[in-house]
């Protein structure tokens, strides 16, 4: 899987940025500063992970039979200036399929998108859908590891969209609907984490990948400068 490189464009905002306490004679009441970043994935979705020999391009798996894609993609978010956000949440996700002649995203059921952790909070790598925590769950840890963790309320994964109303003729971008409690913080303050796409094919394709543009647009609120 492509990495990916997650940039948030933030350095000449944030040398211009003080408290209201460090600007003398300044009686402006401090306003909370929010704007949006456009961060970009691409996912390379190889026809090897399919059973689709002999079927000709986009036509629709026999006796409605579906095929599952689940992928973990590794992502990055090397900026040193990420935590100087925070509040970062969801506000568009655009998915573009770019390269699938005579094909649409009518070749595809369902999609799903999350982000997740590296790992659980005892170390072990997160590889499994069913190691997901989510903030709705509520989970409390009890500090079991062998190495220190912090116990209290805790989550690995959150879901940023989804996808399930395609039809014929659809094209070949859609919009999920972003799900409206996600918070994305804790994935990109960590620098490394996953992008775990769950995906529903019920047509075939013949190219030898399927390469999907998916473009992001989060709202975040700038930290007032220490």
């Amino acid at each position: 899987m492509k990495k990916v490189l997650f940039i948030l464009p933030l350095v000449g905002i944030l040398l211009g940025c003080n408290k209201l306490e460090d600007l003398e004679g300044n009686n402006v009441e401090f306003k909370e500063k929010y704007f949006v970043i456009e961060e970009v994935i691409s996912m390379n979705i190889p026809n090897s992970a399919f059973n689709f020999g002999g079927f000709l391009n986009c036509t629709s798996l026999p006796f409605g039979a579906t095929q599952d894609y689940n992928a973990f993609i590794p992502t990055q978010n090397p900026n040193p200036y990420a935590h100087l956000t925070d509040n970062i949440t969801p506000v568009r996700v655009k998915m573009e399929l770019t390269n699938i002649p005579n094909c649409d995203f009518d070749m595809l059921e369902s999609v799903e998108i999350f982000l997740v952790d590296l790992t659980d909070t005892c170390g072990n790598v997160i590889d499994d859908e069913a190691d997901f925590v989510f903030p709705e769950d509520n989970v409390i840890h009890t500090g079991s590891c062998s190495t220190v963790i912090p116990v209290g309320p805790y989550f690995n994964a959150n879901k940023l969209g989804e996808f399930l109303n395609f039809s014929s003729g659809i094209g070949d971008v859609i919009y999920l609907d972003v799900n409206p409690s996600a918070k994305l913080d804790q994935f990109i303050h960590a620098g490394n984490f996953q992008t775990y796409a769950k995906m529903v094919f019920d047509k075939a394709f013949t190219e030898e990948s399927a390469i999907i543009k998916t473009t992001m647009e989060l709202n975040v609120r700038l930290i007032n400068a220490e």
